[in-house]
C-alpha cells in the first residue's frame, strides 16, 4: 500500500515552485517600464522588446542542454552555481549600457533559467509524492503567479518615482531566498536529502528501448505543441484583437488578460483537486473541448458582456492541459525523466516562440483569424488527445508488460 501524500511533502518542493515563480520575474518585469528604460538609455522600445526574445532563445537552448551537466555534477551542485550566475548576470544588467551587452545578458540569464528549471522538473519528477499529476500542476501554477508579480514590480517602482534598474536588486533578492531554500528545506527534510544526490548517466537506447511507449511521449508532444499555440496568442494577442478590432481601451483589454491568467490559475487549483483520481487524459479532453468553443466565441461576440465570460472559459480551458500533459510525458518511463522533460520543455518553448511569427503573417490578412486560428490549434489538441487515448486502449496489454 503506497504511503499518502502529506501537506509537508507538498510543502518542501517550495524551492522547486520558486523556481518556476521566478522565471517570468527574469523578462516580464521590462514590459511595463520599456517607457522609462529607452528614456534612460536613448535605445527604442521595439529595440528594448527584444529582450525577451533573446531570454526565450536562452530559456530553450538551456533547458536543451541542462540533462548534459547531471553527467559530470549533482542537481545541488547546478541549481547553486546558476542561482550565484544569476545574481551576477542580474547586477551586471543594472550597470548595463550598451544594447547588445543588454541581449547578450539575457541571453545567458535565460539559458541558466532554462538549466534550473529542468533540474527543478528533476526534483519534481524525482520527488517521493506519489501523485505526479497533481504535484506537477501545483508545480507549474507559480508560473502564472510570476506573471502577475513582475508587472507589480515595475509599476511600483515607477509609481514611486525609483530608477527602473532596481528591478534588478529585488530580482537578485529573490534569487538569493530561492537558493538558501534549497538548502534550509531540503536539508531538514531527512527523507530527500540532496546533498546524498548521486550523478546521473544518461544512456538514450535504454530510455527510448519500447516502441509502443515512444509514440505515447511523441503524442504527448504533439498535442503540448499544438495546445501553446493558443495559450500564448491569448495571453500575448488578444488585448491587441480587443483594442484593434472592439476598440477597447488599454485598461479594458488589459483587463481581460489578467482575466485570462486568474482563469488558468484557478483552473490549475481545480485541475489539482481531480489529478490523480480521474485520468489526465479524461480531463484533458474536457479541457481542450472547453477551449475550443470558448476561443471561437471569444472572437465571434462582441460585447464586453459576453467578451470577459468567454476569455475566462478559454482561461479555463487551458488550465491543466500543459500540467498534466507535462506530467504525463515526462514519466512514460521510470529512466532518463530529465532527458524526457528537457523534450518536452523544449517542443513546448519552440511553440510558444513561433507563434509571435503565425499572428503576423495572420494579423497581416485578417485580424479576427489572428485570434481566431487558436481555436483551430486547440481543436487540433483536442484530436491529438482523442488520438491517444484510442492508441492507449488499443495498446492497454502492452502497457501493462511495457515497463
Amino acid at each position: 500500500m503506497q504511503k499518502k501524500d502529506g501537506f509537508i511533502d507538498y510543502l518542501v518542493e517550495l524551492p522547486n515552485y520558486l523556481t518556476i515563480f521566478i522565471t517570468p520575474i527574469y523578462f516580464l518585469t521590462i514590459g511595463p517600464m520599456l517607457i522609462e528604460m529607452s528614456r534612460d538609455t536613448g535605445f527604442s522600445t521595439e529595440n528594448l522588446n527584444l529582450i525577451i526574445t533573446f531570454f526565450t532563445i536562452g530559456l530553450v537552448s538551456g533547458q536543451l542542454t541542462s540533462i548534459i551537466y547531471n553527467r559530470f555534477m549533482k542537481k545541488v551542485v547546478i541549481l547553486t552555481a546558476g542561482y550565484i550566475l544569476q545574481i551576477c548576470f542580474l547586477v551586471a544588467l543594472s550597470f548595463a549600457r550598451d544594447l547588445i551587452v543588454f541581449y547578450v545578458l539575457y541571453v545567458l540569464l535565460g539559458y541558466v533559467a532554462g538549466v534550473i528549471w529542468i533540474q527543478a522538473t528533476n526534483y519534481i519528477l524525482e520527488s517521493k509524492i506519489n501523485n505526479k499529476p497533481r504535484l506537477t500542476t501545483i508545480f507549474l501554477s507559480f508560473y502564472p503567479v510570476g506573471n502577475f508579480v513582475a508587472p507589480f514590480i515595475a509599476s511600483s517602482l515607477i509609481k514611486n518615482n525609483l530608477n527602473w534598474r532596481y528591478s534588478y536588486y529585488i530580482t537578485a533578492f529573490i534569487v538569493l531566498i530561492v537558493l538558501l531554500l534549497y538548502f534550509f528545506v531540503k536539508k531538514i527534510n531527512k527523507k530527500e536529502n540532496i546533498l546524498n544526490e548521486t550523478k546521473e548517466k544518461i544512456n538514450f537506447k535504454e530510455i527510448f528501448k519500447i516502441r509502443y511507449i515512444n509514440i505515447i511521449f511523441i503524442l504527448g508532444c504533439t498535442f503540448l505543441f499544438f495546445y501553446v499555440i493558443p495559450e500564448t496568442i491569448f495571453a500575448t494577442w488578444s488585448a491587441t484583437f480587443l483594442r484593434k478590432l472592439r476598440f477597447f481601451e488599454i485598461d479594458k483589454a488589459s483587463l481581460a488578460v489578467s482575466i485570462f491568467w486568474m482563469a488558468i490559475f484557478a483552473g490549475r487549483m481545480i485541475v489539482s483537486t481531480f489529478a490523480g483520481k480521474i485520468k489526465s487524459n479524461y480531463i484533458m479532453l474536457v479541457l481542450s473541448a472547453m477551449g475550443v468553443i470558448s476561443m471561437a466565441f471569444f472572437v465571434i461576440v462582441k460585447s464586453p458582456v459576453f467578451i470577459y465570460p468567454a476569455i475566462a472559459l478559454a482561461g479555463l480551458g487551458c488550465s491543466g492541459i500543459i500540467t498534466l500533459g507535462i506530467a504525463d510525458a515526462s514519466t512514460v518511463y521510470e529512466k532518463g525523466r530529465g532527458l524526457l522533460a528537457s523534450i518536452v520543455f523544449a517542443v513546448v518553448n519552440f511553440g510558444t516562440s513561433i507563434t509571435p511569427f503565425i499572428t503576423k503573417f495572420i494579423s497581416a490578412r485578417s485580424l479576427s483569424w489572428s485570434v481566431g486560428v487558436a481555436a483551430v490549434f486547440m481543436f487540433l489538441t483536442f484530436l491529438t488527445i482523442i488520438v491517444k487515448i484510442i492508441y492507449e486502449k488499443k495498446n492497454i496489454n502492452k502497457a501493462e508488460t511495457a515497463i
